[in-house]
């Protein structure tokens, strides 16, 4: 965050915005010599430093003071004295008695306490004051590029505008468990609608307190790991005719920002070594991802472990290991207050040597393991999921009239278009659709005329790879076709190029 004399905004029609940096020659040249300033003065006092900022913020105050800002928080900035400065005033103005009448009687004061504390005159007057901001010394500069700076200020424009939101709703697709982390670490109050979260801003509460709105501008780093993301708040302005409340919109699409880098990024962190087991494993098709979702229960948020995704349909798993019994009461509670729906799509693993039954939880899909992932009993609950989405499918297939279009149509492509499991539309799928000429090979229907064609074509052909290209050149997939033909492969070796086509008298 910057402060709050450095932020301009914009309005138009309701809507409010920072002023921000753009990342054009002008901006980036002026970034470019703060660094550079900042690097040079390494070893020298910062007030020396301030000065000669001071001396070009007439170039444009508010950036220039601002990217300073964020400049000084890459330093490390430290006293260089070699003792106390508090204690060398107090016993420089006990001695003296509070004042000195000319240079004769300072220098004398200077000698006495120097040799009192054992150390150079010299050195006593360096100390005096080297706890003023003017006199710290930069010791470290952690540099940084000209436009990442102008994307951290940018960044802190943002956080600062948000500092006085009345409220904040975000939507987010990954990254659950760090925001609602550090929502619940920052203390801000939320509650869970329709896949938003909304977040009470500083201005809105009974008594705001400056805590709470900087804890909710800390939050935006956070939100902008997400890969998508997109926020809207209510933001409180003073303006001529008085206060007037703002909407203001962000989303993951504004290139101008940055955040400080995450060493750790990449590297994935499980709570157990269980949770790292399933999301090592592979369940048929099933696709495994962490922490995928956000759940309401109650006026909490639950975020599963991990869900299990295949045509369109997703599964949530919790896995409860190791826990205080306390922390199992107040877990089985929170999920307890799902929604049902969400209850029948949830599968709990649960080991054994938890004081619990199962019983305590209202949902049907509970197993108990011990060690190791129960990974057939967690197969045999998809494959009922995955038998019952194939029944509605089938259902819901008797009311749709499918109008099939081209010489080779793939059912993989039907199937989505439909938002049908292919193992329903198979089923619905004659093998032999006399009224449009069609005949399935494998996950496709190829019309009467192009088996014709392809027939022709691959009279007189020997070699499996040349009869391969045939086949290939009208999209069909796989060798099925072959035996349809009525033609098998020979193979002489393991070399697809010394394969032959033989045809079957």
């Amino acid at each position: 965050m910057l402060t709050s004399d450095l932020l301009v905004t914009k309005s138009h029609k309701g809507k409010i915005e920072p002023v921000y940096a753009k990342l054009d020659q002008n901006n980036l040249e002026i970034s470019g010599s703060l660094i550079d300033l900042f690097q040079e003065y390494v070893g020298k006092k910062y007030g020396e430093l301030y000065e000669e900022i001071e001396g070009i913020e007439e170039i444009d105050f508010r950036l220039i003071r601002g990217l300073s800002q964020i400049l000084k928080r890459k330093c490390v900035i430290e006293m260089d004295a070699s003792i106390e400065p508090s204690t060398a005033r107090k016993m420089v103005f006990e001695d003296c008695k509070g004042a000195v009448f000319d240079i004769i009687e300072r220098d004398e004061v200077i000698n006495r306490i120097a040799g009192t504390l054992s150390v150079k005159p010299d050195e006593l007057e360096k100390a005096l004051w080297a706890d003023m901001e003017e006199n710290l010394i930069i010791k470290e500069f952690q540099t940084i590029t000209p436009e990442d700076l102008l994307r951290q200020y940018n960044l802190s424009l943002t956080q600062t505008l948000l500092f006085k939101a009345m409220g904040m709703e975000i939507q987010i697709e990954d990254n659950f468990q760090e925001v609602f982390w550090k929502i619940k670490r920052f203390g801000l109050m939320y509650s869970i609608e329709d896949g938003s979260i909304y977040l009470d801003g500083a201005v809105s509460l009974f008594k705001m307190t400056e805590r709470y709105g900087t804890s909710l501008a800390k939050l935006l780093p956070t939100i902008m790991k997400c890969n998508k993301w997109s926020l809207k708040a209510s933001i409180l302005k003073k303006t001529m005719s008085g206060k007037r409340i703002y909407d203001f919109t962000l989303d993951d699409t504004r290139p101008i920002f940055d955040i400080e880098p995450d060493l750790t990024s990449g590297l994935e962190n499980f709570d157990s070594a269980i949770e790292k087991e399933f999301s090592l494993l592979s369940f048929n098709d099933w696709l495994v991802k962490r922490e995928s979702a956000v759940l309401k229960a109650g006026q909490y948020a639950f975020i599963p472990d991990f869900s299990l995704e295949k045509n369109g349909k997703k599964i949530y798993v919790e896995i409860i290991g190791f826990w205080t019994p306390e922390y199992l009461k107040k877990k089985i509670q929170k999920m307890n207050l799902l929604e049902e729906k969400e209850k029948e799509d949830m599968i709990l693993l649960v080991n054994k040597k938890l004081s619990c039954s199962g019983s305590e939880f209202n949902m049907d899909n509970i197993i108990f393991y011990d060690r190791k992932i129960p990974y057939l009993e967690i197969l045999r609950i998809l494959r009922k999921y995955e038998e019952k989405q194939v029944t509605e499918d089938i259902e819901r297939l008797k009311n749709i009239e499918i109008a099939f279009e081209g010489n080779v149509i793939d059912l993989d492509e039907v199937a989505r278009k439909y938002d049908v499991t292919l193992d329903a539309l198979l089923s619905c799928v004659k093998h032999d659709n006399n009224d449009n000429d069609y005949l399935r090979i494998g996950n496709q229907l190829v019309d009467d005329q192009t088996l014709k064609d392809i027939k022709g074509e691959l009279k007189g052909v020997k070699k499996y790879n040349e009869a391969l290209t045939i086949i290939e050149k009208y999209g069909i997939k796989g060798q099925q076709v072959f035996d349809i033909l009525g033609y098998k492969v020979k193979w002489n070796g393991l070399d697809p190029d010394n394969a032959e086509i033989v045809k079957i008298s």
